[in-house]
């Protein structure tokens, strides 16, 4: 997929215009790639585990003193 830096939207491969500029603005068009699945699952997991790790310690912060 193409995005427009202009327009700041990802772009469709058949809705790139002939000259291969934006159907929009006519800008040219910058080549993204997506942000792999298993990258996004890392950081959601990532989270989660600091967060609970958040939660024990401040549990254990009250406890103890």
């Amino acid at each position: 997929m193409a995005w427009c830096e202009s327009c700041h939207q990802m772009v469709e491969d058949d809705e790139i215009s002939d000259d291969g500029g934006c159907p929009s603005c006519g800008e040219p068009l910058e080549e993204r790639r997506p942000v792999p699945w298993h990258f996004k699952f890392l950081l959601g997991a990532t989270v989660i585990y600091l967060g609970w790790r958040t939660y024990q310690g401040i549990g254990w912060l009250i406890h103890h003193a």
